[in-house]
């Protein structure tokens, strides 16, 4: 998966990319929630995402949360 392919929908507020590594600050309270039965929906946050020919297509991510 070349990261060269990606592109951003809605950019973070800072993000760095490294060939192992995605690092993105977003700004407070974005989400992409959508379809709760109180019909609650947010979709505010960055989206960073390529196309694909691939009828399925799934990837791994591994997730740390920080406070700065």
């Amino acid at each position: 998966m070349n990261l060269k392919d990606f592109e951003w929908i809605r950019k973070p507020e800072s993000y760095k990319i490294s060939d192992d590594k995605i690092e993105v600050t977003t700004k407070p309270y974005t989400d992409l929630w959508q379809r709760t039965y109180y019909h609650f929906q947010n979709d505010n946050a960055p989206v960073f995402q390529m196309e694909t020919n691939e009828q399925y297509f799934s990837f791994i991510v591994k997730t740390a949360f920080e406070e700065s």
